[in-house]
């Protein structure tokens, strides 16, 4: 028994469609390469996920495996879920899980298995991520810009802002690892 022209046209049309609808909300189209660094570190997990596999490292493909799960809970955490994490989330995630495997790490002994294990999945964390700025770098561009405020500039209200303003017009996010301490910094250099 075979369908009219017309029948099976429109249902070839329809599953199309439905085929389609799925890809746009899927992962995998909301993932395709953009250019950006987020897109690079994502693909580098891939890669590596794939590789840990193949090599049959349980270790690694469980940290990796953990730190997507991370990503994607941060993705479907904000303002709006659809919407694939930025660099800085992704990195802000992945600094996150080096200071909790950190602190895990301190709470064993030296000789004990479980904080080599941790110190393992630091130094694959840690690969993903993007170099930072030395601290003395980082303080002479904070200089730099202290020094090109007036007076006036530096003991008026929102100064530390103003200061922020300008630091991350020149630096991304990613580049520092301690983002709490640069108020501290600027607070200091203001009041000198």
């Amino acid at each position: 028994m075979s369908l009219p022209t017309t029948t099976f046209a429109r249902r070839l049309t329809l599953s199309r469609s439905a085929t389609l609808r799925t890809l746009r909300t899927s992962s995998v189209w909301r993932n395709a390469p953009a250019g950006n660094e987020q897109v690079a570190i994502r693909a580098k997990l891939k890669d590596a996920l794939k590789l840990a596999m193949k090599g049959k490292d349980k270790e690694a493909v469980g940290t990796i495996r953990s730190l997507m799960a991370d990503i994607t809970y941060h993705e479907k955490a904000g303002a709006n879920p659809n919407e694939p994490a930025n660099e800085d989330t992704v990195v802000e995630v992945l600094r996150k899980a080096v200071d909790k495997r950190s602190q895990a790490a301190e709470s064993y002994d030296p000789a004990h298995p479980s904080r080599t294990q941790f110190e393992q999945e630091i130094a694959l964390i840690s690969k993903f991520l993007p170099k930072t700025l030395p601290v003395e770098q980082i303080t002479q561009i904070l200089e730099g810009i202290v020094a090109g405020m007036s007076e006036t500039e530096r003991s008026g209200k929102g100064a530390t802002g103003q200061v922020l303003k300008a630091f991350w017009g020149v630096v991304k996010k990613g580049e520092v690892q301690d983002k709490k301490a640069l108020g501290k910094v600027i607070g200091e250099m203001l009041k000198k």
